[in-house]
């Protein structure tokens, strides 16, 4: 082997440093994903599929919550974790039936999700960081 063609394969080896430095920022990447879940806001989109998962409708928060009377935080609680009384079947047909623009997929999924890992904010929302970090790498 002659000194071009050594060069050439030092060339294609990266340093163990570069090694190092990448490994660490996946593992960094990986803690910043799932840290802290439960602890930020929750946004509209997040309020609707628990809304969704739970079992309840859209119409039926709606109709609680504008009763012309104040309502306190703990009674909307019930509208944001499972309904035992209400199923999978619940949720699916209400995405079908008033709101299709939501693909049931994905609810579906969280419903599931939900029933096996429970239904905090943070649970939830590893479904969608579980699934996330497997489709970026």
């Amino acid at each position: 082997m002659d000194l071009e063609q050594q060069t050439l394969i030092a060339k294609q080896v990266p340093p163990i440093w570069l090694k190092i430095l990448v490994i660490f920022l996946i593992g960094l990447g990986i803690f910043f994903r799932f840290a802290h879940l439960g602890q930020k806001g929750i946004w509209f989109d997040e309020a609707f599929t628990s809304v969704a998962i739970s079992g309840y409708t859209v119409p039926e928060v709606r109709q609680f919550v504008f009763n012309e009377r104040l309502i306190p935080v703990a009674a909307l609680d019930k509208y944001q974790h499972l309904n035992p009384d209400r199923g999978f079947n619940d949720t699916v047909r209400y995405l079908i039936t008033k709101d299709p623009q939501h693909p049931p997929l994905y609810y579906s999924m969280v419903r599931l999700w939900a029933q096996v890992f429970g239904d905090s904010v943070a649970q939830v929302r590893s479904l969608s960081a579980t699934i996330s970090y497997h489709f970026t790498n």
